[in-house]
């Protein structure tokens, strides 16, 4: 497997690899991945909040989840918290998902053959499944730089997850450890901060919760994720 980590704000459209991995460690694809479990069959990432809005007039069935510049949106049904997403009943109900990183990763790559969101909550089951698929390369775009100029968590979710396709299996908790020291984590970890949520940090510091990885298909123009079981990791 050739592997490749590129940074997001580096990116117009794709890197060139068999498959594309778009990581968001805090928090965007853990809560993603929190809503798939818990039942929601789709969620629908997209760039702008107008967007989400718009889809819900259209069904308003749907759930809003997501933020801006890390605050949640008003009007919209969650927040960016994967503690608050794991309480939600989504059993049923799609999801759209905004977010200033994550979603905004996974637009930018839409015409990758093969699209992936990964967090290390499903780390595993993404190698897994990417090696299921015959790929030969794997491009990782790490996307919590837009927000803090450093991403410390994604990087650290990528080089583990390439250390999984050399075959290689080195303890997660040295690299779950730089989640947790990460300049996102900081933010969270302040008590004076607006944005304190001590409890997504240790949410997402933690590797292979669920056994499905996450895969972003385009239809009608539009990007689709979907959970992909992985029974065997």
């Amino acid at each position: 497997m050739r592997i490749s980590i590129r940074d997001l704000r580096d990116l117009s459209s794709a890197p060139d690899a068999d498959a594309v991995v778009v990581i968001d460690v805090l928090r965007a694809f853990s809560t993603a991945a929190v809503a798939l479990n818990r039942g929601a069959p789709e969620i629908y990432p997209v760039l702008d909040v107008a967007e989400a809005f718009a889809r819900r007039e259209r069904d308003p069935d749907l759930v809003l989840m997501g933020e801006t510049d890390c605050r949640p949106i008003p009007g919209f049904d969650l927040g960016n918290s994967p503690v608050d997403a794991a309480a939600f009943a989504f059993q049923g109900r799609r999801a759209v998902q905004r977010t200033t990183a994550g979603t905004r990763g996974l637009v930018t790559c839409a015409a990758a053959p093969s699209l992936w969101a990964s967090s290390f909550l499903v780390a595993s089951a993404t190698v897994a499944a990417i090696i299921a698929t015959g790929a030969k390369s794997t491009a990782f775009v790490i996307t919590g730089t837009v927000h803090y100029g450093s991403a410390d968590e994604d990087l650290a979710c990528a080089e583990w997850m390439s250390a999984l396709f050399r075959g290689e299996r080195p303890p997660a908790e040295l690299f779950l450890q730089r989640v947790r020291g990460s300049v996102a984590a900081s933010t969270f970890l302040d008590p004076a901060s607006p944005l304190h949520a001590p409890a997504d940090v240790d949410f997402c510091a933690r590797a292979d919760v669920f056994s499905f990885a996450m895969k972003a298909v385009s239809e009608s123009g539009r990007l689709t994720l979907r959970s992909v079981p992985v029974t065997q990791l």
